[in-house]
């Protein structure tokens, strides 16, 4: 399901006036979208253990095991 397929299930909850006030989802389309989003937070956390290594030529296995571990309690 791609991010557009999930708009296009958005209800729109609008008060007496007519205005939209709310919006919602199908739990299918929140649960993708959810996911989605945990995907970006992953890829971000990724990228940012990646910079901080990049000038690193070599890790101890020591060193690695700590940048991953340190990645994982940041995600």
């Amino acid at each position: 399901m791609r991010v557009t397929d999930i708009l296009d299930t958005a209800q729109y909850v609008v008060d007496k006036d007519g205005r939209q006030t709310a919006v919602l989802l199908d739990v299918h389309s929140w649960q993708v979208l959810r996911h989605l989003l945990e995907e970006i937070t992953e890829d971000e956390h990724l990228g940012k253990l990646m910079a901080e290594v990049a000038d690193e030529e070599t890790l101890t296995a020591e060193d690695a095991r700590k940048a991953y571990e340190a990645y994982l309690s940041e995600a």
